[in-house]
């Protein structure tokens, strides 16, 4: 959600960071200026800040009031393959949880009151860890995996609670769970397209 959670913010990794209005189109492109390979955006609601995945560099930024960005912390992946690196980012409880997309999947959880990375926990029921939000509601975690083309819904330690399909979605890799309007917003890697989805777990 955009700060007033009235829009939605989104990234691209060729041209930057948008609002969105609930309707796919664009309310308006940030001021940043940077050549980053941005696969996610979180926000912190207690800050008011917005955090931000960049795979190519596997660091995870804030996005500071000038449009500059500072880096939180920096993701080390043993045996990490290319392109299939840092997928997925949210923001819970003084927590950020990070999805590493493949070769391993995991979610790792980052303490932003210590800046210390807390565990990485494997997720085995995921091929392709594409994009993560977690959930204020219960304190859930929602999972897409653009291979399978399935969403999930698992707790922080990623146990699995529930799983929907989204065959549909050609290629999911973007999530955000809004409860008041039962459904959740995923946006398509491949075709640009932004899909409201009700849940149905």
């Amino acid at each position: 959600f955009s700060k007033d959670s009235t829009s939605l913010m989104a990234v691209s990794d060729k041209f930057g960071i948008y609002e969105l209005n609930f309707d796919g189109t664009t309310k308006r492109k940030l001021d940043y200026i940077g050549s980053n390979d941005f696969e996610a955006i979180a926000f912190n609601y207690k800050t008011g800040k917005y955090y931000l995945a960049d795979e190519t560099n596997m660091t995870v930024s804030v996005l500071n009031d000038d449009m500059t960005l500072t880096q939180i912390t920096k993701v080390n992946i043993e045996g990490g393959v290319s392109n299939k690196g840092i997928e997925g980012l949210t923001y819970g409880e003084d927590t950020l949880y990070i999805a590493n997309q493949e070769a391993p999947t995991l979610i790792i959880k980052y303490d932003l009151k210590t800046n210390t990375e807390k565990s990485r926990q494997t997720v085995s029921f995921a091929t392709y860890l594409s994009e993560i939000c977690f959930d204020r509601t219960d304190r859930t975690l929602w999972i897409c995996d653009s291979l399978q083309k399935m969403l999930f819904h698992c707790t922080t330690n990623g146990i699995v609670i529930a799983s929907q399909s989204i065959d549909y979605i050609s290629k999911a890799e973007a999530l955000l769970v809004d409860r008041k309007r039962n459904c959740c917003w995923i946006g398509c890697d491949l075709t640009g397209n932004l899909y409201r989805v009700k849940l149905k777990i």
